[in-house]
């Protein structure tokens, strides 16, 4: 039973859910009237024994205690009917009015790095960032998420959906250690980071009937071994699009760090017979070039979680949201009746047996 309960909760939503503080009011409302009484008890012991002196007052009868009973569950209940509770699904489909956002994730062997501020590495951080994204995305509903995933080589994870549970299920299943095989480095792979081939995957997952109604969210250490610009090419292909890129910067921009895999550093051979372990830290002028080249926004978590839901209703739920009419939203059932007319009923109860 607890169960269910808990998944009835998890799916109720509220079309104005800022109403929901009104019903802070009877408990602000129970303080003033206690200061209120106490005040007055002191001002009344000042002209005799308060027993005496409440008995001299003439004051109304006592409210009974049914009546405030069903004024204060009136109040409960018409707050929470205006505010719009929704559950189930409703007979009407809705437009999926929002923006179209694609996801990048690096999953290269740099960000294996554990320079966090937490016991996570730096992939495990972008991939919760990204969660914290898709939260963001669905309050509202409406927008659409795509995710891309790239090391030596990009791949499109999940296309352009309203799917919010399906894109945290294939999230959830990403292991850093172990990327897919169709972005591992190959034996012709010059680098195991290619920013720009993932910014140009991104830019193609991207629906080109909604041009500027779309964006890019790069989560990187911006650490490309090779170092030969090649996200300059992704950041050409954005701009053309008129896509921009905010790039999120996860890791130490200053304190090199040592890749490890399993627990085992990883190494390298600078000199024939001689291994070296791989460091890595946050190359911030690469990320920040990126945004600004793409008109985009640098947003430097650097050893914190991204706090990406925040930044989305910030920095892009703002702008202008595209109309798709092709796919539509099962909408929510509006309950809002059953709570109001429960409510009107109380109201009424209370008034007559305030009477």
């Amino acid at each position: 039973m607890w169960a269910d309960v808990r998944q009835f909760l998890a799916g109720v939503t509220f079309a104005r859910p800022r109403l929901l503080w009104l019903s802070l009011v009877p408990a602000v409302l129970s303080v003033i009237a206690l200061v209120a009484a106490r005040r007055q008890r002191v001002v009344l012991g000042v002209l005799g024994r308060p027993a005496a002196v409440y008995g001299l007052l003439t004051r109304p009868g006592r409210p009974s205690r049914i009546g405030r009973l069903a004024l204060f569950f009136a109040w409960g209940l018409l707050v929470f009917g205006a505010a719009g509770p929704r559950w189930g699904t409703g007979g009407a489909d809705g437009v999926a009015v929002g923006r179209d956002v694609v996801i990048v994730l690096d999953l290269s062997r740099s960000m294996l790095a554990d320079d966090t501020s937490g016991p996570r590495t730096r992939a495990e951080l972008a991939i919760a960032a990204a969660g914290d994204l898709i939260d963001a995305l669905q309050i509202r509903g409406g927008h659409r998420a795509a995710v891309v995933v790239f090391a030596a080589r990009a791949k499109l994870l999940v296309p352009l959906t309203t799917d919010y549970n399906h894109l945290r299920t294939k999230l959830a299943d990403l292991d850093p250690a172990n990327p897919p095989p169709e972005v591992r480095p190959t034996d012709d792979s010059k680098s195991g980071t290619r920013i720009g081939a993932a910014l140009a995957a991104a830019v193609a997952a991207h629906d080109a009937r909604f041009p500027g109604y779309q964006d890019i969210i790069l989560i990187s250490d911006g650490d490309d071994p090779a170092d030969d610009r090649e996200w300059v090419a992704g950041v050409s292909a954005a701009r053309a699009a008129g896509i921009p890129v905010s790039t999120v910067g996860v890791g130490d921009p200053d304190q090199p760090s040592v890749v490890t895999v399993r627990g085992q550093p990883l190494e390298f051979e600078l000199q024939p017979g001689v291994p070296s372990p791989v460091q890595t830290k946050l190359h911030e002028d690469v990320m920040r070039a990126i945004a600004e080249e793409s008109r985009g926004v640098y947003l430097p978590a650097r050893r914190d979680l991204p706090r990406l839901g925040e930044f989305f209703r910030t920095k892009i739920e703002p702008n202008p949201s595209r109309d798709l009419t092709d796919d539509a939203l099962p909408q929510p059932k509006d309950r809002s009746a059953w709570f109001l007319g429960i409510g009107l009923v109380c109201l009424a109860i209370g008034w007559l047996r305030e009477r």
